[in-house]
């Protein structure tokens, strides 16, 4: 009578255990949401990573960003970019036990920039800009802060440059965001 007993709870003790560990692994993949601060404006940025190993991972990014331009003090016009990125990133920093990541990474940079609501036509000859598709790359310092299995908090500040961007062909992009861990 002891006996099975005893081994009905090793049997539920292993399966617990066993429970356990299968659900608080991460998957491969991962879906983070981040508002971000641009000069003159602001943005969101959407990102889907898949980690393929423990350091490093790929993601692929939509941004948007809202902006003003202000070429002399009595003109102002709205530019808007809409950008697809695609990137590599790698760990540089870790601290497992703590929760703590820095990744760095980049990649190529694709999207539209449209300015001043489609017309061509400015004030005072301020700009000869025109909106269009715009190419270039990006490069990213995330840091990352475990919350939970699921959930972490990270902190990415991107850098992009488009080659053919008539207007700000380079942007800074800083922000605070969450990150889910699908499962």
């Amino acid at each position: 009578m002891r006996k099975t007993y005893f081994t009905y709870w090793v049997y539920c003790a292993l399966v617990l255990v066993t429970v356990q560990q299968i659900h608080s692994q991460r998957s491969n993949y991962s879906v983070g949401v981040v508002p971000t601060y641009k000069t003159d404006g602001y943005g969101m940025q959407f990102n889907l990573n898949h980690y393929h190993s423990t350091t490093d991972y790929l993601q692929a990014s939509l941004a948007a960003t809202f902006s003003k331009e202000q070429p002399n003090s009595g003109v102002e016009f709205p530019y808007h970019d809409y950008l697809f990125n695609l990137g590599y990133f790698t760990t540089i920093l870790t601290a497992p036990k703590r929760g703590f990541f820095i990744f760095f990474g980049g990649g190529p940079s694709v999207g539209y920039k449209y300015i001043n609501n489609g017309e061509t036509e400015f004030p005072f000859d301020a700009s000869t800009a025109e909106s269009s598709f715009i190419f270039g790359g990006f490069a990213s310092f995330e840091m990352d802060f475990f919350l939970s299995d699921a959930f972490s908090l990270f902190v990415p500040t991107s850098g992009f440059y488009h080659f053919n961007s008539d207007l700000n062909d380079t942007m800074l992009l800083l922000g605070v965001g969450i990150r889910y861990y699908l499962k």
